[in-house]
């Protein structure tokens, strides 16, 4: 069972939980500004985040055909080797690109 600051029963906070508080916002700050600077940095190299796309030419297009040929998403995902959203994800792309073409 929780006693003492923690269970609520202080109404008045120490200085050592006012400490701790503050020690705790300013590492966040450090941590929040450090990652916005290594990231910045990174992006003047030409580096993007995120991960490397799965699907690639090949794979997009024996995706579009076998869809195409009426195959399930599930039976191209497991044909192509990945999974069944990257399948679905390739798709509404691919629907989405032929609709800005006409």
């Amino acid at each position: 069972m929780l006693e003492g600051i923690a269970a609520g029963e202080h109404t008045e906070r120490s200085l050592i939980l006012d400490l701790a508080l503050a020690l705790a916002e300013d590492r966040r700050r450090d941590i929040v500004r450090k990652t916005r600077n290594g990231l910045d940095a990174a992006r003047r190299r030409g580096r993007i985040g995120g991960r490397r796309p799965v699907v690639d030419d090949d794979k997009r297009a024996a995706i579009l055909a076998r869809r195409q040929r009426g195959e399930s998403i599930r039976t191209i995902a497991a044909g192509v080797k990945v999974s069944v959203g990257v399948v679905h994800k390739t798709l509404t792309e691919a629907q989405r690109e032929t609709q800005r073409d006409q």
